[in-house]
């Protein structure tokens, strides 16, 4: 009888064994499975950063841009400004001649 006790145990710890082969082997795809997605991720992580270090160099460009635009629109107005003091001056100072000459 010990024989066979001995024997029963030696075949349920086989097919113990072979179920955690079986574990371990679905275990070791699994794995894998996360390396292949933990590298897609680093990747993907790797791309967003460049894409944020892009945008960052597009809005400095496109503040730049704005502050250019802005002076460019401001420069007729700022002629125009000109003009219009330059008109008054001379009506004013025309008119100013013009009553000293009156009153001479």
């Amino acid at each position: 009888m010990e024989n066979t006790d001995i024997i029963e145990r030696v075949y349920k710890l086989e097919q113990q064994e072979a179920v955690q082969d079986e574990k371990i082997e679905v275990a070791n795809h699994r794995i894998d499975d996360l390396e292949e997605e933990t590298k897609g991720n680093r990747e993907l992580i790797i791309a967003v950063k460049e894409i944020a270090t892009e945008m960052k160099h597009i809005k400095e460009a496109q503040d730049d841009m704005n502050e250019r635009l802005k002076s460019i629109e401001e420069k007729p107005s700022k002629n125009w400004d000109k003009i219009i003091t330059a008109i008054i001056s001379t009506v004013a100072g025309g008119l100013v001649g013009a009553i000293i000459g009156l009153i001479l």
